[in-house]
């Protein structure tokens, strides 16, 4: 449920509130791994509900900034588990709250006639039981700078993503105790182009990763390095 209300003929008031359920997999229900994981047929749907309030600035005619401010709770989540004396795996609901609150912050401006800029700035608090969740950034940032020639005859886009630090678990102590670690935060950099050949024939590249960021997104597991994508898109 959502609503809006105009303050003036540049400020917007919104508001929405909604809530939702995730049904567990027929794998996770009834599966089974001799010695290696058990499906738990009791298992519960994972039940979310959450809100926001945010404000949108028209500035001038040329740019719009929005701020919302959101708070959300999750119930139930279904996770795995290694209950004793087996130790085998299986899937559980856990019985504690997970809870994500934070502002958001964007901004959209068009520069000249052939130049436009995105941005986006994200803070997000998660905590579950009062524990900072894994694999969820505090910070989380972007940046899109685009140029389009006349008659769309060809465009070309610069992104930037920033990802702030990251808590996640390792499994590196002989006792298979997970051990809480943090990730570095890193700095993507994307770059595409396009050029128009005829009415039906366009040209485009595309590079991933430009500046070959080394990075993780998991603990231990490297990110893809540079890519470069170069083709030619028909239309019949």
């Amino acid at each position: 449920l959502g609503a809006g209300y105009r303050i003036t003929d540049t400020t917007r008031l919104r508001a929405a509130g909604g809530s939702g359920v995730k049904n567990p997999g027929f794998f996770e229900l009834y599966g089974f791994i001799d010695g290696r994981f058990i499906g738990n047929a009791a298992l519960r749907p994972e039940k979310s509900t959450g809100w926001e309030v945010g404000l949108d600035q028209q500035l001038g005619d040329m740019a719009t900034l929005a701020v919302t401010y959101f708070d959300s709770e999750l119930e139930g989540e279904i996770f795995t588990t290694f209950p004793p004396p087996n130790f085998v795996a299986t899937p559980a609901n856990r019985t504690t709250e997970s809870r994500q609150r934070g502002v958001e912050v964007s901004l959209n401006a068009q520069l000249s006639d052939q130049w436009s800029l995105d941005a986006a700035y994200s803070y997000l608090d998660a905590e579950e039981n009062g524990v900072e969740e894994v694999r969820r950034p505090s910070h989380i940032a972007s940046a899109a700078l685009t140029w389009g020639a006349p008659n769309e005859a060809a465009s070309a886009t610069l992104v930037v993503r920033y990802n702030g630090e990251t808590p996640d678990v390792a499994f590196t102590d002989p006792s298979f105790v997970p051990v809480r670690v943090r990730l570095d935060d890193y700095t993507l950099v994307n770059f595409n182009a396009r050029v128009k050949l005829s009415d039906s024939l366009d040209a485009f590249a595309r590079v991933e990763n430009l500046l070959g960021e080394t990075y993780e997104q998991v603990f231990s597991f490297v990110s893809p390095g540079r890519s470069t994508a170069i083709g030619v898109e028909a239309r019949f």
